[in-house]
């Protein structure tokens, strides 16, 4: 029998995680697809498409259409302002025989709306920093002493620390207020950041996998350098945070540990930037959605890797011939 052919669309520079895929993939298919035909990942398939833009009106239209003529049997977005779209036409691609590998949409909009997602562990138990999406309550909060100064100010959607800056006075909040209104101002929670990755199954619902890092250093709103740590506290933690939440598949986790308890900071549902950390130490994502992809489930695996391993990320090459880009397809 054939294995599944995944589709990762919006590759972008993410090639490991690329080839990761195409290493567990052996008796299936990985394809890319980029608007930009010079996506470093999309040459780590054999099979790379050009599509167009993800805020194109036929966007959507473009890769039903590729699905069906390449056989595309799941698909696969990167980035998080796709997400909420494929998860929309999920049922569109699964009447073409696609699995679209994504949360639902509500789970998605749940993690994107930043203060929705405040409001949410509000009613969950669950800790989160002080968050506010207007000024005159930011104002009110800060003249009790319920927050303090500095704040962070972010997008209340947004993704990969665009536009996020840490904020010094209040006159500056006010600033950025009178700019943008649909800003959020934050709690600046101190202590240890980690980053989490786990994988709920998509067959069974459960949770099977989750790994703990300590972001040592970060880069272009990705962890660059990471340390491993294994946390009963926390999976037990994550587990939690996850129950009758909806999200399925590969999940990223931003967290602090403030002298001893666990704030959730944000949770992206898709591959994380400092996944390869995970990967490595042989906490293996693309193998379970594999299997999913056959139907099969996969066993609860929690905390099976080794402590104090640190991932360093370097930078590598690809050379692309001009007459290669004149050739891929769509």
């Amino acid at each position: 029998m054939q294995g599944p052919h995944l589709l990762i669309t919006s590759a972008g520079r993410r090639a490991k995680l690329v080839e990761y895929f195409v290493n567990e993939f052996k008796t299936g298919r990985v394809s890319t697809a980029d608007c930009n035909p010079l996506a470093p990942a999309l040459y780590m398939t054999d099979q790379h498409y050009i599509v167009p833009r993800i805020d194109e009106v036929d966007y959507i239209d473009h890769l039903l259409q590729l699905c069906q003529a390449e056989g595309v049997t799941a698909i696969m977005s990167l980035i998080d302002p796709e997400l909420g779209l494929l998860a929309q036409a999920a049922e569109r691609f699964e009447a073409l025989g696609v699995t679209v590998v994504v949360s639902p949409s509500e789970a998605c909009q749940l993690c994107f709306d930043k203060y929705t997602m405040y409001e949410y562990c509000l009613g969950q138990g669950i800790a989160h920093a002080r968050t506010y999406k207007a000024l005159e309550p930011f104002r009110e909060a800060l003249s009790l002493g319920e927050v303090h100064l500095p704040v962070f100010v972010k997008p209340r959607s947004g993704s990969a620390s665009i536009e996020v800056r840490q904020v010094e006075t209040f006159e500056e909040v006010e600033q950025l207020f009178l700019k943008n209104t649909d800003l959020i101002v934050q709690e600046l929670l101190v202590g240890q950041e980690l980053g989490v990755d786990a994988y709920v199954d998509l067959i069974s619902g459960q949770v099977t996998s989750i790994f703990i890092k300590e972001k040592v250093t970060m880069r272009a709103g990705e962890t660059d350098k990471s340390r491993s740590v294994v946390r009963e506290d926390v999976f037990e933690w994550i587990e939690h945070v996850l129950e009758n939440s909806g999200l399925v598949g590969p999940l990223d986790f931003d967290l602090f540990d403030v002298a001893g308890t666990l704030y959730l900071s944000e949770i992206n549902p898709r591959f994380g930037g400092g996944y390869p950390h995970a990967y490595a130490c042989g906490v293996n994502f693309p193998a379970q959605l594999f299997r999913n992809l056959l139907h099969q489930a996969n066993l609860p695996q929690i905390g099976q890797y080794a402590g104090d391993l640190y991932m360093l990320k370097h930078d590598t090459v690809t050379l692309i011939s001009a007459a290669e880009l004149q050739h891929i397809k769509w």
